[in-house]
C-alpha cells in the first residue's frame, strides 16, 4: 500500500522535496515509516527528538498502523491564532468586543500582544517573512490554546489570530488578546499562551534576507534555505 509523506519547512530541504509517495508492508506501523525516513534522510537526525508527526491531519503514536492513501505530514519544530488569518487584525474592533463581552462579568482590562516583522536580524536586513501554516491542524491546535486559556482561573476571554503568507517588516503575525479579572492573571495567561502557540501550533517561516534566505525553527534557530526548492 502507498501513503503520501509530506515535509514542511527545514525538511524540505532535507529532503529536496516538498512530498513523496512511499510504499508500505499491509499493517505498518508509523513507527517503520520513521525508521525508513530518517535511514533514508540522515541529515533529518538533528531534528530526530523534536519531529512533530501528523496523520491525516491527527496526533497519533507510533503504534498507529497506516491505512492505504494516508498523510503522513513531517515537520521539524514550530515557529509559529482566533485562527489562522490572511489580513490584518481590526485591533480597535477586537478589544471594543472584548470589553463589552467581560465588563459586566468583572473584567477590567485586556492585555494584548501584537507581534511584527522584524527589519533587521543581527547585521542582515529582512526583506519578506514567508509565513506557511499546516491547516486546517493549525487553526485548531489554536482554538484549543484559547479554550484552555479561557478555562483557566479568572480569565474572561482570550483570543489568538496568527498571520501566514508573505509579510514585510513592520507587518503584524500574531495576536494576542486575554481579559481577565485583574491584569496579573491577564499578563501571566497571555505570555503562556504566546508561548503554547509559538512551540505547537505548526506554522513555519522562512526568512529572506539580503545575506540569504533561512528557515527559522524552534526558538529562532535559523538554517540556510536549499537553493534546490
Amino acid at each position: 500500500m502507498r501513503v503520501v509523506v509530506k515535509y514542511f519547512s527545514a525538511l524540505r530541504d532535507v529532503t529536496g522535496k516538498i512530498r513523496e509517495e512511499v510504499t508500505v508492508p499491509e499493517g505498518a506501523a508509523l513507527s517503520q515509516l520513521l525508521e525508513w525516513f530518517f535511514k533514508s534522510y540522515p541529515n533529518a537526525e538533528a531534528f530526530k527528538e523534536e519531529l512533530l508527526v501528523l496523520v491525516n491531519g491527527r496526533t497519533v503514536d507510533g503504534s498507529y498502523a497506516l491505512r492505504d492513501g494516508d498523510e503522513v505530514a513531517l515537520m521539524p519544530p514550530v515557529s509559529g491564532g482566533g485562527g489562522v488569518v490572511q489580513k490584518p487584525v481590526d485591533l480597535n474592533k477586537e478589544v471594543q468586543d472584548i470589553i463589552e463581552k467581560t465588563a459586566p462579568r468583572g473584567g477590567g482590562g485586556v492585555v494584548i500582544f501584537v507581534g511584527y516583522v522584524k527589519g533587521k536580524v543581527g547585521d542582515a536586513n529582512v526583506e519578506v517573512l514567508e509565513y506557511e501554516a499546516y491547516e486546517p491542524y493549525a487553526t485548531s491546535k489554536i482554538r484549543e490554546i484559547e479554550e484552555w486559556a479561557r478555562r483557566l482561573e479568572g480569565v474572561l476571554e482570550a483570543r489568538i489570530y496568527h498571520s501566514v503568507g508573505s509579510l514585510r517588516p513592520g507587518d503584524a503575525t500574531l495576536y494576542v488578546f486575554v481579559s481577565a479579572v485583574n491584569r496579573e492573571v491577564a499578563f501571566r495567561v497571555a505570555r503562556e499562551a504566546l508561548e503554547r502557540v509559538k512551540h505547537e501550533v505548526p506554522i513555519f517561516k522562512l526568512e529572506r534576507r539580503d545575506d540569504g534566505d533561512y528557515w527559522v525553527v524552534g526558538d529562532g534557530r535559523r538554517i540556510p534555505k536549499s537553493p534546490r526548492l
